[in-house]
């Protein structure tokens, strides 16, 4: 029982656990996929600012001069390369802009804009390209994409002045442009830095311009490997695996067992074969005899509910209850008359023979059972210990009822067969006298039914 059990929840294993599996890997998936494919932004406004730094849940933007004496300068006027002045007094300043991960996954395809609080000139901007958003309260907004480093490669549609420092681009207030990176600081697992450097008119050397107004858009990348699930998944896996791996070794197991209970079963019936067939060597009047007597206890147990094995198991039992009477002398097996008291005493005695033939035989529970008592009767005037009722065991009972209706049913060195009305009317008579009356019952329903035939008569 334990083995069926064990066998089914492997099956039950095999085929709902990989469902579990796809289903969870194809989820993760999906969850995965969605977590790495959202735009997140976080506007300025919204941050937790400290120092100069804005400080989200994700990132960290911090944008400030770079400090010490390089970090910013004043140009009393600032030309461009035709001569032509463009302002009287600067102050160029080297802000630098440094964005920190704070989450546990890679911060991808990021880029910062920054609103344009007042006049100034972008001259530049490294590791990265710019979209400039020119005159954007004008009316006449101009956008276009601009890499400083690779400036005179560009047809300028900005308002614009080339310059001893190089290209500025002219900004005003309520204007913005968006830094986005090269691709070797589009991922960010720490912390990446970058810049970019401004002119502002009239403002002396220690101006800071507020650039707090403006968003950072970016991607989180994770990994499922991250995700608690794809433990559990793994772990699900391996218990798939296991279990399919054994329900195969069970499987290949349970088919050499099968092939071999065949092989075993082939070798007992014959073995049993061989010895009927001493017996009825002895007694050709009861040729076929055992094998008839074996398939109506089988049909009989069938019909009580009996399970396959038990059927099978009863069926060679029958087979062999009359194994005892190869002991019998042949001339009171083939005696066509009447037997004397003498020798009715010795035929009484091929069930305790038969017994003594299959003590050793283990191989198959209960065989001796059916050897030595399918001859007691229901009332108890059986033979050889006149047991009665549910003291006789049960293979017993079926096996002597079926051995009886075999007997009238066939053709004896003393007699021939009983007619049809006859045997129906022994089967009824003796319910409960010779006969377990319940078995009997089951006999008679199989007989009504077509399932057991009886031969007709035979007139010689």
């Amino acid at each position: 029982m334990k083995k069926i059990k064990s066998g089914k929840l492997l099956q039950i294993i095999n085929i709902f656990l990989p469902i579990v599996i796809v289903v969870g890997a194809i989820v993760l998936l999906l969850q995965n996929y969605l977590y790495n494919s959202r735009e997140r932004v976080c506007d300025f406004a919204s941050a937790t600012l400290k120092g100069t730094s804005m400080i989200f849940d994700d990132v960290t933007v911090n944008i400030a001069p770079r400090g010490g004496d390089s970090g910013s300068w004043v140009s009393t006027s600032l030309y461009d390369n035709d001569g032509r002045l463009i302002y009287m007094s600067t102050v160029g300043t080297i802000y630098e802009m440094e964005i920190f991960n704070n989450s546990a996954n890679d911060l991808c395809d990021w880029n910062v804009m920054i609103r344009i609080p007042e006049e100034m000139c972008l001259n530049d901007a490294w590791d990265g390209e710019v979209e400039f958003h020119q005159n954007v309260n004008s009316g006449s907004e101009q956008v276009q994409t601009i890499k400083f480093s690779q400036y005179s490669k560009y047809d300028i549609t900005l308002e614009h002045h080339l310059t001893h420092v190089g290209l500025l681009v002219n900004l005003y207030e309520g204007d913005h442009f968006v830094f986005s990176p090269n691709v070797d600081s589009s991922t960010v697992t720490d912390s990446t830095k970058m810049g970019f450097i401004t002119y502002i008119p009239s403002k002396s050397e220690d101006y800071v311009a507020d650039f707090s107004v403006g968003e950072i858009r970016y991607h989180l990348h994770t990994s499922i490997t991250k995700n608690p699930f794809f433990l559990v998944l793994c772990v699900l896996t391996v218990v798939w695996l296991i279990s399919f791996i054994t329900m195969i070794t069970v499987k290949m197991n349970l088919k050499r067992y099968v092939e071999q209970q065949k092989r075993d079963k082939k070798i007992i019936e014959q073995t049993m074969q061989t010895i009927i067939n001493f017996i009825e060597a002895k007694d050709p009047s009861t040729k076929g005899h055992s094998l008839r007597v074996a398939q109506y206890s089988r049909m009989i147990a069938e019909k009580l509910g009996f399970s396959e094995a038990d059927c099978d198991q009863i069926y060679w039992i029958a087979l062999m209850h009359d194994c005892g009477k190869i002991y019998i002398p042949d001339e009171i097996l083939g005696k066509p008359g009447k037997l004397t008291d003498e020798e009715y005493e010795t035929m009484k005695k091929h069930p305790v023979f038969g017994g003594d033939i299959l003590r050793d035989f283990n191989a198959i529970d209960n065989i001796r059972t059916g050897a030595m008592f399918h001859h007691e009767r229901y009332d108890g005037k059986g033979y050889p210990n006149g047991l009665a009722g549910e003291e006789i065991p049960l293979i017993a009972r079926i096996i002597g009822v079926a051995d009886a209706f075999d007997a009238m049913n066939s053709r004896r060195c003393y007699r021939n067969n009983l007619s049809e009305d006859v045997i129906i009317s022994e089967l009824k008579n003796n319910r409960g006298t010779q006969f377990d009356p319940h078995i009997a019952d089951c006999l008679l329903s199989l007989i009504e039914s077509g399932n057991i035939t009886i031969v007709e008569k035979d007139k010689n």
